[in-house]
């Protein structure tokens, strides 16, 4: 099963993670520092299309469609150049990328610009607004100024606004985790229209439900996680900067997929300045936590820096009988700016966490059993445990003006038990719940290798940026499963304290995917207002599955393109449309040993995204219709195997505004419906709705923050977050009821230190959060109070 490695894994591997931690310390010494986010220079965003070439042309050019006034001295232009710029950008921006390199600066006064040579470092400058190729504006890859980001690379894997962006994306940047106190994935992606929190697979890790289909997959800094089952243990919070959500299949650039979306998790970067800040948490169950985030640059000018981000959290339960959990996690972030044009970038991650093994509540009849949110079926022996780690780097080098390029890794390993107390449904009467001990350990292990040239050109009125890339990569699990009798459990009156009998023989299986692959994308500016993304993708993927001696391989190559189109109205409204596909292997056969063929995903996608209120306040609205193909579904005829002739389909719309709202408050909202069903199986019937998934969801965070007067400081939040009734299996056997859960906030911010403390379901409802199946229901959280402090040494 394992063949030859990539050169540096075998060292990796060799190394204790403490070892590991250190070497990467010393190997870089500090962080390619991100380019600090500035104020934007203009409110007003301009699509330019402005070709390379002499500087007076370009300049001419420049104004005419940016509308501007230029005062031009020919001596000073004469045989400069303009590498061109191409795309959407206020006009600072854009003035920024005309004159790089030409040792120039464009000075506005009275509506008019002159160009004038730059001063040198440190020279004194009139007071005038000035333009040069040293302003910089937000960054994909940085923090969020606000609540609304303006630029993401999920859905492009390059810097580019999301205003240009032909297809739904959204971002939760760290504010809103901080103010909102999310101390799960599952907090945040509440946020956004048509993702809902999945199964947890027994309170192990995090997934969720993006447009009607489950997802396991997490990507970090634009890798994904393992393919074969996701994320190893939940994301912990101390190292994100922002989440973005990509919508629909991802496959053109992430490869092998589920086809509802994509989580992309862009973690904190090092600065150029020291900073060291302090969160202490407390609050409801015994809830305790530590986090830590330290900057330190290690020269003068902070180009060579460390930032560490970390965290120690324990924490209790409102279920009965339920243990309390812990989590340790570790990321130190190291690097070096080599020079203007290179830069470095390592990253490693620790984690080690134990918590109760627990799948919720059961069905009985057409609903949950009738018995308290806070009950549990498990055993006090019933755990989970886990301990893991990755590393990433980035290495840039920018060629010149127009290329970059761009070469990333990522290695990932995990090993994690589990002795649980199963539910395996009620019996007849109702009350009496059988039960299953089950004892398991999965190794992990991941490595992905990319390789990317970025190109960004205008070649006559036509901007391009063009992305050629080839990744390649292997994801490994090894499992060992056995299962033992377990005494049945009344749910109405539990006696608990029932231990596993004798286990059987376990049952060893060994899953791995290697995968190869070629992309390439072209961002197309046409003249001021249409705007193109075309993209194709080739992977070549090999799957092999082997369950007690029986192997069973599949291999398959699949092109996924990608195509999307933009047309701005006006300055504050575009509308788009997109296409896209995804696949997966599946490793699987039916009766007669033929492999199936991968699972498909297609989407159609059309919206329209406003900029409003002088752009402090954007609004996407989408419409998608998005099927998956390929569906295995019992073999009617050969009992125990499958025939591929399923089918789900997932139509909706979605409404997601964010933003200021002026006078101090802020707004984070959404609203989706979604019409999610089966449209051809051999168990279930056609018509039946994908479980989980509601027909109407919505939710609303609203933040004020006092920023005058003798109230300056003091901030308060309120939220709603609603879903309607949703089914509770493929079945549809069973339903759950809608909810509607109110969280509020009160914080105030003085000097160098801020206390928030939040209530989350303030009315205490009882709600269920996700149903998966008849035994597997996780209910939402009973009312909880949580305090934070803030400190910055």
């Amino acid at each position: 099963m394992h063949s030859a490695d990539p050169l540096f894994l075998p060292f990796v591997r060799a190394l204790k993670p403490t070892v590991r931690a250190l070497l990467l310390a010393a190997l870089a010494a500090g962080v390619g520092a991100p380019l600090p986010v500035a104020a934007q220079a203009a409110a007003v965003r301009h699509a330019f299309a402005v070709p390379a070439g002499p500087l007076d042309q370009a300049v001419v050019r420049f104004g005419r469609q940016a509308g501007v006034q230029f005062s031009v001295s020919g001596e000073l232009t004469a045989g400069r150049s303009s590498v061109g710029v191409s795309g959407s950008y206020t006009v600072a921006e854009a003035l920024a990328r005309l004159l790089a390199g030409t040792g120039l600066e464009a000075v506005e006064a009275n509506g008019e610009y002159t160009l004038r040579p730059a001063p040198a470092r440190g020279e004194a400058t009139l007071a005038t607004v000035q333009v040069s190729a040293a302003e910089i504006r937000e960054s994909a890859y940085g923090p969020v100024e606000g609540y609304r980001a303006e630029r993401s690379g999920t859905a492009t894997k390059t810097d580019t606004a999301l205003r240009e962006t032909p297809m739904a994306i959204q971002v939760v940047p760290q504010q809103v985790i901080k103010e909102q106190q999310a101390t799960r994935l599952a907090d945040v992606v509440q946020n956004v229209s048509s993702v809902r929190p999945g199964s947890t697979f027994g309170n192990r890790t995090d997934s969720y439900i993006v447009r009607g289909f489950q997802s396991s997959l997490v990507a970090w800094d634009g890798f994904i996680s393992n393919q074969l089952f996701g994320n190893p243990g939940f994301v912990d919070m101390a190292n994100i900067e922002r989440i973005e959500v990509l919508k629909g299949p991802a496959s053109m650039l992430y490869g092998l997929g589920d086809p509802g979306g994509l989580l992309n998790i862009v973690t904190k970067r090092p600065m150029r300045e020291a900073r060291y800040d302090l969160a202490f948490q407390a609050g409801s169950n015994e809830f305790q936590r530590v986090e830590a985030d330290f900057n330190q640059p290690l020269n003068a000018d902070g180009s060579l820096a460390l930032r560490f981000n970390g965290a120690s959290q324990n924490w209790g339960s409102d279920r009965d009988f339920l243990r309390r959990s812990h989590r340790d996690y570790a990321a130190p972030v190291l690097g070096w700016q080599i020079d203007d044009a290179t830069r470095l970038v390592v990253e490693y991650e620790y984690m080690n966490q134990s918590q109760p093994f627990d799948r919720g509540l059961v069905a009985s009849g057409d609903g949950v059993v009738g018995v308290s949110n806070r009950s549990y079926f498990g055993e006090k022996w019933s755990r989970f445990s886990l301990s893991g780690e990755q590393t990433r780097y980035v290495l840039e080098h920018k060629l010149d003006a127009t290329w970059l390029l761009r070469h990333t890794g990522r290695y990932q390993e995990s090993e994690s038990h589990r002795l649980s107390a199963d539910s395996r449904g009620l019996q007849a009467n109702g009350r009496i719940l059988n039960r299953r001990a089950t004892d398991g350990r999965d190794d992990s292990r991941q490595w992905t290798a990319q390789f990317d040239a970025i190109g960004d050109f205008t070649d006559a009125y036509i901007g391009h940026k063009l992305l050629f890339g080839f990744e390649a990569g292997r994801a490994e699990k090894n499992t060992r499963v056995a299962t033992a009798a377990l005494a049945a459990l009344d749910v109405f009156t539990p006696v608990r304290g029932a231990m596993p009998g004798v286990f059987g023989t376990p049952t060893v299986s060994e899953q791995e995917i290697i995968h190869r692959a070629l992309y390439l994308q072209d961002q197309v500016w046409l003249g001021e207002r249409w705007k193109l993304l075309l993209g194709l993708r080739y992977d070549d993927a090999e799957q092999n599955a082997t369950t007690d001696g029986t192997r069973v391989s599949v291999s398959d190559g699949k092109l996924s393109p990608r195509f999307g189109v933009m047309y701005d109205l006006t300055d504050w409204a575009a509308l788009y449309a997109s296409y896209a596909r995804s696949f997966k292997p599946v490793a699987e056969a039916a009766f007669d040993g033929s492999v199936f063929k991968p699972e498909m995903g297609k989407q159609g996608e059309v919206g329209v995204k406003f900029d409003l209120f002088e752009r402090r306040l954007g609004l996407t609205f989408a419409a998608y219709e998005l099927k998956r193909r390929n569906v295995t579904t019992a073999d009617p005829v050969n009992t125990g195997f499958s025939v591929q002739t399923g089918e789900q389909r997932s139509r909706g719309l979605e409404l997601d505004a964010v933003g200021e709202l002026g006078g101090g408050w802020r707004v984070l909202a959404s609203a989706a419906y979604t019409d999610a069903e089966i449209t051809k199986d051999n168990t279930y019937a056609a018509g039946n709705r994908l479980p989980g998934v509601p027909l109407r969801s919505g939710s609303v965070w609203l933040k004020r923050q006092v920023e005058h007067g003798d109230w300056r400081g003091l901030g308060f939040g309120v939220g709603v977050f609603a879903a309607g009734e949703r089914q509770g299996d493929l079945g549809n056997t069973f339903k759950v009821a809608g909810y509607a859960r109110t969280d509020v906030s009160l914080s105030y911010q003085r000097d160098d230190w801020k206390l928030t403390v939040g209530v989350k379901n303030l009315f205490d409802r009882d709600y269920i959060e996700a149903p998966v199946s008849r035994t597997e229901i996780y209910p939402g959280a009973s009312r909880t109070v949580l305090a934070t402090l803030d400190i910055r040494l």
